[in-house]
């Protein structure tokens, strides 16, 4: 897909920026080659347990609620540690995220490693000025977008992916996720 087509598509976050401006950060994006699994600021999928837990704990404002359990992958007979962890909310919110407002969180644990993490940011519903203060940092993260519609940015590597989708009502969820094991864990039998 050629870079003027993002700027037909109206990019989430980018619905109001001019069009050379996102031209620009998107040819200055990182590579897929250059990029480490994907992730926040300080935690990436296939993180440990206890480093990762540690870096998501400190963006909510109460403790993580885990259930541990096991589970089956696909069709594999072996039982694997799970572990779900969310956040209750507390007047709507669970934290912030680059000084953002937090509405949900999940994080799933396979093997004591991150396998996925979901959030749901409330935001002023500006997206340009989201943009301007958190735009130039998503593209660093999970670099140049493979799918781009009016309400969905998704981007893919190896056996990663990270969608972000706009909820309308300046909530913005990001989805970051092991492709492969979650899609196991959603349909073993």
């Amino acid at each position: 897909m050629k870079i003027t087509n993002y700027c037909f598509s109206v990019l989430l976050l980018l619905t109001v920026v001019g069009c050379d401006r996102l031209e620009k950060d998107m040819l200055s994006a990182p590579d897929d080659a250059t990029l480490e699994r994907y992730g926040l600021d300080a935690v990436k999928l296939g993180d440990k347990r206890a480093d990762a837990g540690a870096q998501l704990q400190a963006l909510l404002d109460k403790p993580m609620q885990c259930t541990p359990g096991k589970t089956g992958l696909g069709d594999k007979r072996k039982a694997y540690a799970l572990e779900e962890c969310s956040a209750a909310p507390v007047n709507g919110e669970v934290g912030k995220l680059w000084d953002e407002k937090l509405s949900f969180f999940k994080a799933v644990f396979v093997e004591n490693q991150l396998c996925s993490l979901e959030l749901q940011l409330k935001t002023s519903g500006d997206y340009e000025k989201l943009y301007d203060a958190h735009g130039k940092k998503i593209l660093n993260l999970f670099g140049k977008p493979d799918e781009v519609t009016a309400k969905e940015v998704v981007w893919q590597r190896e056996g990663d992916e990270a969608t972000l989708k706009d909820l309308g009502n300046g909530r913005v969820n990001l989805e970051i996720r092991n492709k492969k094991v979650m899609q196991a864990l959603h349909h073993k039998g």
